[in-house]
């Protein structure tokens, strides 16, 4: 029975050094082998970050990290983990030229972990229509925030213009961004013309705004001359993916209008408020095509030129075109800024930041065509 008993606990003890053994070493780890990303519009770019971790007890050594299509890029943080280091795998699937319809893409990661040399992480999405179509067929190429991005870690030449305002390119910007105002542009300005004269016509050039608006007009005009440009989403896109941004002193609160939401704008400044000024700054044929009903039509580019229009007496809410998906147009707080260095007090300039495109989408009251003086 000892026998018996002792052979037991040598064999229990054997299994026991076996497993130790086993685990000894580099082990590799991530934090997940699949991910989904949904619906991806046609031409779009995603990204992803993996974590991947060393829990063994020795230095684990990344040998490769590839994947199974040249649509898929993989950049791994660092090559050598020791135990319980992280580092960060970061995926990016381009969709364009991709067919409609279900799309998987396999990673590979192969290290000296003795036991999962190799392993494999799954992406998948659902390619569907490019719903910038129109722009496109209206000849306004649209380029991504993703792709931009993108674009530009890969080391790609590219001309960035900011068509906005000065206040706002200087609270922030994109880095390399070359002040492009709309405003300036519009009116055929000296330091416009001489800053796009320097630009070969055959660079990759993306102009951008806010949501994509002004940038788009400037786009269309860029490409009648044959320059190759293209129109970003806009710059509230391209922070909202946490993107880089250079950042400019920030105005003191005295001098920055109010920012309102929709709901509060509808069921307060246009249901129960009745002294209230709307003012609509973007172009007259966006205007023209549909705008809050009542709202005053004046262009963010002749908004100095008309502040005789404007009560000081009132209530001002300022509004730009944003999107219904979140895009935020920055034309209406530049106009709030405008009022108030123009003796308008802070405390009645209100900007509606979600813009005409969420107002539109939520089925408030509209008119369309010519303001009615």
């Amino acid at each position: 029975m000892h026998r018996a008993l002792f052979f037991l606990l040598i064999h229990f003890i054997f299994i026991g050094s076996m497993v130790a053994c086993a685990q000894a070493g580099p082990k590799i780890k991530v934090d997940s082998d699949y991910w989904d990303f949904g619906e991806i519009m046609e031409g779009q770019i995603e990204e992803k970050i993996f974590h991947v971790e060393n829990i063994g007890d020795k230095d684990l050594v990344i040998e490769n990290a590839f994947t199974s299509c040249g649509c898929t890029t993989v950049k791994i943080s660092s090559y050598r983990l020791s135990p319980h280091q992280k580092a960060e795998l970061k995926v990016t699937y381009n969709s364009k030229g991709k067919i409609k319809g279900k799309d998987s893409k396999d990673i590979y990661i192969t290290s000296n972990d003795p036991l999962n040399p190799k392993i494999k992480i799954t992406i998948r999405g659902y390619i569907i229509e490019n719903n910038n179509q129109n722009q496109e067929a209206s000849g306004i190429p649209t380029i991504s925030s993703a792709e931009l991005h993108y674009r530009i870690e890969q080391g790609e030449s590219t001309v960035i213009l900011d068509v906005r305002e000065e206040n706002e390119y200087i609270e922030r910007h994109i880095p390399e961004a070359i002040w492009f105002p709309k405003s300036k542009f519009d009116k055929d300005d000296e330091e416009v013309k001489n800053k796009i004269k320097k630009i070969n016509k055959n660079s990759f050039i993306v102009a951008y705004c806010g949501a994509g608006h002004r940038s788009s007009y400037v786009t269309k005009k860029l490409r009648e001359k044959g320059y190759n440009a293209f129109n970003l989403d806009g710059i509230s896109f391209w922070e909202k993916e946490g993107y880089p941004l250079v950042r400019g002193p920030k105005l003191p609160s005295s001098r920055e209008p109010s920012i309102i939401h929709l709901e509060e704008a509808y069921q307060h400044y246009f249901l129960l408020f009745k002294d209230v000024d709307w003012i609509d700054v973007r172009n007259r044929e966006d205007y023209n095509m549909g705008h809050l009903k009542g709202a005053l039509s004046i262009p963010l580019s002749e908004l100095e030129g008309n502040l005789g229009r404007i009560s000081k007496d009132k209530e001002i809410v300022l509004y730009c075109e944003g999107t219904w998906d979140g895009g935020k147009c920055d034309a209406s707080m530049s106009a709030g800024r405008i009022l108030i260095n123009n003796g308008f007090k802070q405390g009645k300039i209100k900007v509606l930041e979600d813009g005409y495109g969420a107002w539109e989408n939520a089925g408030y009251p509209l008119e369309r065509g010519e303001e009615n003086d």
